[in-house]
């Protein structure tokens, strides 16, 4: 099974002690899980931005290139349909049949209508996740259960 990190956590899953991040990293080490990305300009500037090691999760086998000629096609395609200004996520789960989508937190995020983000509100996001790749999102450890054991398709 594959995954897409959010940008947002980038920084989260880079700390050793962030223990949200705990389960992601055991299930990518034991269970031949894989981060997904496809090469374009876009992820390249979020993962130079967020200090991540791309060789080293390269080299462990931790990482899943989906095609970026498919990815850019279907972010076409699908530009109308979003709330989020995240097609590049929404497409590369779409075209990767990727469920889980990983982000952190963000407590103080604005809602419509000026509300602060609870726990359990949806970015818009997660709204298009769930609503245009029909997946699920994990925030903290407590979703530890939507890692599985199957590998990336």
């Amino acid at each position: 099974m594959c995954i897409i990190l959010d940008a947002n956590c980038f920084a989260s899953f880079r700390d050793r002690a962030n223990q949200d991040m705990h389960p992601i990293r055991t299930w990518l080490a034991q269970r031949n899980g894989k981060i997904a990305y496809t090469d374009t300009l876009r992820f390249r500037e979020e993962w130079k931005a967020s200090g991540l090691d791309f060789r080293e999760l390269n080299r462990a086998g931790q990482l899943k290139l989906i095609p970026r000629d498919e990815v850019l096609s279907k972010q076409v395609e699908i530009q109308e349909d979003l709330e989020s200004d995240d097609p590049h996520v929404i497409a590369l789960a779409i075209v990767a049949r990727i469920k889980v989508l990983v982000v952190q937190r963000q407590p103080g995020e604005q809602l419509r209508g000026g509300r602060r983000r609870a726990r359990g509100a949806d970015t818009a996001l997660q709204r298009d996740f769930k609503r245009l790749a029909n997946g699920r999102i994990y925030i903290d450890a407590s979703h530890r259960r939507l890692l599985t054991k199957d590998l990336c398709p």
